[in-house]
């Protein structure tokens, strides 16, 4: 009799949180990355060539930083009636040191608190939109139309397109973020208010409005964030900084093509250098199978007749659609009007997702 009653106690205890879990969904998610790569940059960056292990990085840069590798998780509770709540958290992860992210921002020997985070906001889902309160990447960012994004050859790693930028370019993430998102139709519309916690008024604003035109999806995205702490510094910093962009992501049959250009300006008030360029970037992938073919040619104007080039080629070998092969090679050219400095790196990887 004992013995029942304890089994009966035990299934009671187990019954509520089953009953919870129906209407709800929790999925754990990740990637990891790690590729061999032989450097020869000298010209660019002063290290000797060789051979390196590292997670992403780019042409002389045998760093563990703008790579896939990450683990979350998200969360979707059906409250009814249309509404479904959201909960996002995502992490950082490198192949050499786990979850440190090796960030060090405060120069103090500790990592910063928030240094490896990805996503991490909460939101709702509703029949008029979705929306999202926490930190999360920009409207501005399409990091991942780049087919070799997150690798070796990325453009935004090699001056082929607008890089990370701190959260405002391709690739990175920003705090503080209201976002909403709805499709109507054809036209897809996303929009973003990064608030600043020094000073309200420097708010920053985002947005990204894509056409579905058939075969090709047509886009632009526009970033103000003038004088905003996030950007250029708390205090009495002030500057400005606006980004824009178009762009087609064409595709028929074992063809795509994905062009932009971007116009980016991040100047702070009294300060020199900064940045102010315009990028032009062309991808062109081929299927083949379970092999994608791939050629990106990108290239960077800056202000200051410095002109930066960038050519990428590499086969990926998609051993299923959640292991993924690749090898390559990636040139870039840098030239400040008085010289001209190159580099290459040649090499390959594996990633695996869950």
């Amino acid at each position: 009799m004992k013995k029942q009653i304890l089994a009966a106690a035990v299934a009671g205890a187990f019954a509520v949180p089953a009953l919870a879990a129906a209407d709800s969904s929790v999925t754990l998610f990740g990637t990891m990355q790690t590729q061999v790569v032989y450097h020869d940059a000298e010209d660019l960056t002063g290290d000797d060539a060789g051979f390196r292990m590292h997670d992403a990085g780019g042409v002389g840069d045998p760093g563990d930083g703008a790579n896939p590798n990450r683990i979350g998780v998200r969360v979707a509770h059906d409250l009814g009636g249309g509404l479904t709540g959201l909960a996002k958290i995502e992490q950082n992860v490198t192949s050499t040191r786990g979850f440190d992210s090796g960030v060090d921002e405060d120069d103090d020997g500790e990592l910063s608190l928030g240094s490896g985070a990805r996503d991490v906001y909460v939101g709702l889902d509703t029949d008029f939109g979705t929306f999202l309160a926490g930190r999360m990447a920009t409207p501005f960012n399409t990091a991942g139309k780049d087919p070799l994004n997150a690798t070796f050859m990325q453009a935004r790693n090699n001056w082929g397109r607008t890089s990370p930028l701190g959260g405002l370019g391709n690739g990175s993430y920003v705090d503080r973020a209201l976002a909403y998102g709805n499709d109507f139709g054809p036209v897809s519309f996303l929009g973003a208010v990064v608030m600043d916690n020094e000073d309200d008024s420097n708010s920053a604003f985002s947005a990204r409005l894509s056409f579905d035109a058939g075969p090709a999806e047509i886009y632009g995205a526009f970033t103000n964030a003038d004088d905003h702490s996030l950007v250029f510094g708390e205090g009495d910093n002030d500057g400005d900084a606006q980004l824009m962009k178009i762009g087609v992501d064409w595709s028929d049959g074992p063809f795509r093509v994905v062009a932009e250009i971007d116009d980016v300006e991040v100047i702070e008030d009294g300060a020199a250098g900064g940045v102010d360029h315009n990028s032009y970037f062309v991808s062109g992938t081929y299927t083949m199978g379970r092999n994608d073919f791939v050629l990106n040619v990108g290239f960077t104007d800056h202000d200051n007749d410095a002109e930066d080039l960038n050519i990428s080629a590499a086969v990926k070998h998609n051993l299923s659609n959640r292991v993924m092969a690749y090898a390559g090679l990636a040139y870039v050219d840098e030239d400040d009007g008085d010289n001209s400095e190159d580099g290459f790196a040649v090499g390959g990887g594996m990633r695996v997702s869950f």
